[in-house]
Parts: structure tokens; sequence; C-alpha cells
């Protein structure tokens, strides 16, 4: 493109110095006189003479326009100006026209060509004679617009003589070229790897951009996986020194609690943080299978040691994991320091946490290990007393009097205690269970009714016969079921009325079958209902008598 430019400029230099000389005449050449073409491009020559003006005057209206370029694209054609502007500067233009971005050059300069031809020669001359050079040597011509192909318009360009003025026209100082400047890598717009995208006239900004989003992508991928990989490294290097550790500090507490061997070779070990952190995890571990002398000896050797300051540091520590760590430890090494801070946790947001504090204080406690109980605000969940009743099993603690916690203000701790009454079969508390029938909550009522027929509290028949009519659904169908757990001839008449007035089929049933229970005497009543014409029990009395059904 540089050498089709430069060709084509040079062909132009040579028409116009086929215009012949300047003849100069008195009158026109004191005044130059300017020349005004149609599309606004005005020149000034010197030594206008009437040779010199009949011939420019011949020359614009003869010599047809040159077309350098025509594009549909402006960015095309901004392209072309900017290679064409570094040889001619001010003297060429760029104009829409038709449909087209058309590049016109409105006069030569034969100065300015010939040194970008040949930068060797060295520019000795005064301004003076420069600017007399140039002037003799400037030509007018007028581009207009073709396609590609420059295509040439039939349109002669019109001139018009405007009267003598007095006017005197510097040449321009010629300046050095500056070389563009090299643009990184492949994010400009004269890259050859975007040349060939024909973005349909617009900007290559988002091919850009997404040229750093894949190349960004691909760095931060590769930094991820180094992380990754680092971190693997570490962890695995990590798993080997606490399996070493593990195996190492296991056997010197073994030896240390069977053997004697003396307590200082555990000193060197916990003046390191990681490896007293590991020491620590070991004897929690060897705690928990130890009884009577050796566990004594091992709490000894922990506060020896002085590990149970980092058990308690942990405790009252403000992250939730860490305090569940500091729990544990204290309550396996049976360290009762941090029982506030332990209190203070019962009632957190944290459901792991209120479980892991109720187990250390069951641990901790001598006298009632369930006192706490009374200090539950938060629901007391079903997970934390299955949790809690494992513990008294696993670790055979003394088995509290459940019957005061029915007095709780917090019904999930009464229907706790509801259930340890059940499994620990504790029938002592019959009359604080005949009061807990009466209770404000639907769900301790019904539980206190299904624990009163599982321990068969026959003191509590009056109360649910006497509380029917003004329960729920859920808790009256308890209450029949619980009859049925315990049979009385004086409730039949209760129990008749139950089926007679009840509309729904499963408390018929319920009912049923607590008239059955009650021997030979309620087999024969329900023959009797069976065979009555006042209301159709067939199918409900057939359906309880049947063996087959269980």
């Amino acid at each position: 493109m540089k050498y089709r430019i430069l060709t084509i400029l040079s062909l132009l230099l040579f028409t116009g110095t086929l215009a012949g000389p300047a003849v100069t005449t008195s009158n026109e050449s004191i005044h130059p006189s300017p020349i005004y073409i149609t599309d606004g491009v005005s020149l000034i020559t010197s030594e206008m003479n009437n040779n010199r003006l009949d011939n420019l005057i011949s020359l614009s209206k003869d010599i047809y326009p040159i077309q350098i370029g025509a594009f549909r694209l402006k960015t095309n054609a901004e392209k072309m100006f900017a290679k064409v502007a570094r040889v001619l500067g001010n003297d060429v233009l760029m104009i829409e026209e038709d449909g087209f971005f058309k590049i016109r050059v409105t006069r030569l300069n034969k100065g300015k060509i010939r040194h970008y031809l040949e930068p060797e020669i060295k520019i000795n001359n005064t301004v003076a004679e420069f600017r007399a050079r140039a002037m003799t040597e400037d030509t007018i011509i007028s581009i207009s617009a073709s396609t590609d192909s420059t295509l040439i318009s039939d349109t002669k360009a019109d001139t018009v003589i405007a009267p003598p003025l007095v006017a005197t026209v510097p040449a321009p100082a010629l300046k050095p070229i500056e070389e563009p400047r090299r643009k990184f890598f492949l994010l400009n717009n004269e890259s050859p790897w975007l040349k060939r995208i024909n973005y349909f006239g617009k900007s290559f900004a988002l091919v850009n951009a997404l040229i750093i989003s894949i190349f960004i992508s691909i760095v931060t991928m590769i930094i991820l996986l180094l992380v990754i990989l680092l971190n693997r490294t570490r962890m695995e290097k990590e798993e080997d020194l606490k399996q070493y550790l593990a195996e190492t500090y296991q056997g010197m507490i073994i030896d240390f609690l069977f053997t004697g061997s003396s307590p200082d070779r555990f000193r060197n070990i916990a003046s390191d943080t990681y490896r007293r952190q590991a020491l620590i995890d070991q004897m929690i571990d060897v705690s928990i299978n130890l009884k009577g002398d050796a566990e004594e000896k091992l709490s000894g050797l922990y506060l020896y040691l002085g590990l149970d300051r980092d058990s308690i540091k942990r405790a009252n520590n403000y992250r939730w994991h860490k305090k569940i760590k500091g729990f544990r430890e204290l309550a396996f090494m049976n360290i009762k320091d941090a029982n506030d801070s332990i209190y203070k946790a019962l009632n957190s947001k944290n459901e792991i946490l209120r479980m892991e504090a109720q187990i250390a204080l069951v641990r901790l406690t001598d006298e009632d290990p369930f006192s706490f109980l009374f200090q539950l605000i938060r629901p007391f969940s079903l997970w934390e007393q299955i949790t809690l009743h494992e513990l008294i099993i696993q670790h055979d603690l003394p088995v509290p009097e459940f019957k005061k916690f029915l007095k709780a203000s917090n019904p999930t701790v009464v229907m706790f205690a509801l259930r340890m009454i059940r499994e620990f079969k504790q029938k002592d508390a019959e009359d604080d269970l005949r009061e807990t029938l009466e209770h404000s909550s639907p769900e301790v009522r019904r539980l206190a009714v299904q624990v009163a027929g599982d321990l068969e509290m026959r003191s509590s028949l009056e109360v649910m016969k006497r509380m029917y009519k003004s329960q729920d659904y859920n808790t009256c169908l308890e209450i029949v079921r619980s009859m049925a757990k315990m049979p009385d001839p004086s409730l039949m008449g209760f129990l008749k009325l139950v089926l007679d007035k009840e509309d729904d089929v499963q408390l018929q049933i319920e009912a049923t079958k607590a008239i059955e229970n009650n021997g030979e005497e309620g087999v024969k009543t329900l023959v009797k209902l069976m065979k009555s014409e006042y209301k159709n029990y067939n199918i409900i009395v057939r359906h309880v008598l049947d063996r087959r059904i269980f």
C-alpha cells in the first residue's frame, strides 16, 4: 500500500510539471490571484502572469481528477488518509460524498514528495530559497471520488477566478516523519490477526475485550492450578506428619501410664504449638477408654504440661468451632475452670454449640448433671434429647429423678423429662405426671397421656375422662388408646358413648379395641352392639373381633 501511494503521487507530480513554466505579467506579478475550486480549496501561485494563469485554469478544467481512494467503510478510509497525510500533510482531505468516504489531494508539493522519497538528501537551502522554489512548483489538481478500482468521473471541476487580492502564503514547514509506535501484542487495529476480520464497520473493541478476557482467564486458571497443587502437597505433608506424631505420642502416653516413665519427656513436645495440639488430641483419644487411677494420672500429666490453659483459651474463643473443641477437651480432662463460658453457650443460636455445651456440663457437673435444663430458653430439640440419653447409657451416668423437670418453664424440657420417665420407668412420678395432663401446651398433654398409658398409671384415667371433651382430635385419640392399655370396666359406658357419638372411624375403632380389652365382658358388649338396630356397628365390630388383624 505504501508503494502504491508513492507511485500515484509521483504521477500526479509529473502531470503538474507538464503544465509548463510560468510567464510574468506587469500588472499581476505583484498581486497574485487565488483560484477557488468547487470543493473549497484555495491555492495561491507566485509570478502570476497571463500565460501562467491560463495554463493553470486550463489544467484545472481539462485534466480529469484522479481517484486515490473511495471506501464504504470509514475505518478503511481513515487508514488510507493517515498514510497519505504522512507524505502530504494538510494537502490531503477526506470527504463523504455519494455514500463513499473519498480521499482527495488538494495540491502537490514537490519538495515534500522529494523529501519523503529521498530522505538521504540534506536540506541545506535557506527558508527563502525553499519558499520561492516551492511556490513556483505548486500545482493545482482537483481529485474527486470513485470506487476502489479508480473510476473516472465525467463531471469536470469548476473553477472561479476571484478578484485580485494581495496575499502571501508561506510554504508549510517540513517536519521529520515520526515512526508509528508499536502497540502491545495483538491488541491494536493494525494487527495482521485482526485485519482479515470484517466486523461490519464497527470497532475492534469487542474483539480486543474477548482476547483480554481469554488471556486473563488462562492466567487465572494457571494460578489457581498452582495454588491447588501447592496446597494439596502441603496438606499431604501435614497428614503424614500428623499420622507419625499420633503413633509416636500414643506410644509415649501408654509408656507413661503403665511403665512409669518420666513426664519430662513431654516437655520438648509441649514447647511447639503444632506438636502441642497433636499431644492434646492423643491424650483425649486415650482418655476415652481409661477409668480410675489411669484416668487421674493422665489428667495430672495434662495439668503438669499446662495443656489446660490451651483448652480454656479455646473455650473462650469467639469462633464456635474453637469453642466446641475447647469444651470437649475440658470435659474429657474433667477441668471445670471454664464452666461459666459453657453455661453461656447453652442458649446460643448455634444448635451444635448448644449440644456440645450440654454434653460438657453433664460430664463436668458432679452433684446434678442435668441441672442446666432449668436454664434452657431455646427449644430442646429431639436430637439433643437423644444425645443426652445416649450419653447416660454409654458413660453409665447416674440417672436423676426427672419428675422435677416436669415443672420447667420450657415445654421441650418437660417433654424430655416425660420421655426419660418412660425410658427409665420412673413410676414414682405418677402424681407429678397427673398434673402435667393439664399442661398449657397440647404437645405436652398428648405426650403425658401417652406416657401415662405406657406406664399404666391408673390414677390418671379419671383426669383423662374429664378432659376428653376439651381436647383436640390427636389428644382424644391418645386418651382412648391409653384407656385401652389400662382396661377398666368402669370405663365401658364412656367408651360406648365414644363409639356412638363420634363420627370419626379411627376413634370408633380405638374405642371398640378398648372395650374388647376388658375381657369376656367386653366381647359380650360388642356382640350386643353388633346386633343392635339403633346403629350399624357390624363393620367396625367385625374388624376389631377378627383375629387375623393385629
